[in-house]
């Protein structure tokens, strides 16, 4: 039976300390961590989640400028050298997984040959380093399929988000496409029309159905949720009196039926 997980960033403004402890109250086996340095000192997290008794699932890179990526400009090789210095931390903080994004969720620039370039040397660093790298799907289908047909490696694999799916590319049915390559989940709902990250059930996806592909996948060891719903958002409401032990509770008690 997999494991139980969500990520540290949960959507109430809270320090890190205290929502990773709330976590673990929670009953969550694992989390995910953000790996920039927008809040904290990212290299003091999984000392800081292990000293809780939480393992760590994966972590999410930095995805500030994933288009340039395809681009030959300074911001593709800058964002080149972030993953490349992710995974690194991967291999010194002993966490399995490194999550990234090649293109952003409203648009992506065409496939060249110097985005899958730089993409071979992210995989054989994580090769080097045996760290696994999954690629998010998000506008990206035609460049997911493009980067698994050009690299192959047991290092190279999938991080699923349901709720980039129903909102972006319902039919794509990506569970069935890459669920041999699965690393990694982002488990959340929305009503397919945005970006909500709501918790399961609270939207349009069919749980049931997405919780019979996943036995068909390649075996991962957490279901980890990506619940950072924007709290101001109308559809976001149904939680805006819950406490963050309340909303973790419900987001605990929505994964044990997807196990």
């Amino acid at each position: 039976m997999k494991g139980l997980s969500i990520f540290s960033w949960f959507s109430y403004p809270l320090p890190l300390q205290e929502r990773l402890e709330l976590i673990k109250n929670a009953g969550f086996d694992a989390t995910a961590l953000w790996w920039g340095d927008e809040f904290e000192d990212k290299n003091r997290q999984p000392e800081m989640t292990r000293r809780l008794g939480l393992e760590i699932d994966y972590v999410h890179a930095p995805a500030d400028n994933p288009n340039a990526l395809w681009l030959d400009n300074i911001d593709g090789d800058s964002y080149l050298n972030q993953l490349l210095s992710c995974i690194e931390d991967c291999r010194r903080h002993d966490i399995p997984t490194a999550v990234i994004h090649v293109t952003r969720l409203s648009s992506r620039p065409p496939v060249t040959q110097l985005g899958i370039d730089r993409i071979k040397r992210l995989v054989d660093l994580a090769e080097q380093k045996q760290v696994n790298l999954a690629l998010e799907n998000l506008d990206s289908i035609s460049h997911l399929d493009y980067i698994y047909k050009e690299l192959q490696s047991d290092r190279l694999g999938f991080c699923y988000d349901s709720g980039h799916e129903n909102y972006n590319h319902p039919q794509a049915d990506c569970l069935s496409r890459y669920g041999d390559k699965l690393f990694a989940v982002h488990l959340d709902d929305n009503w397919g029309d945005d970006d909500t990250h709501l918790l399961p059930y609270d939207g349009s996806i069919d749980w049931d159905t997405l919780k019979e592909k996943l036995k068909k996948c390649r075996d991962i060891p957490y279901l980890t949720l990506e619940v950072d719903f924007n709290r101001e958002h109308h559809k976001s409401l149904i939680y805006k009196d819950l406490s963050p032990a309340a909303f973790l509770s419900s987001a605990y008690q929505r994964l044990l039926q997807l196990q």
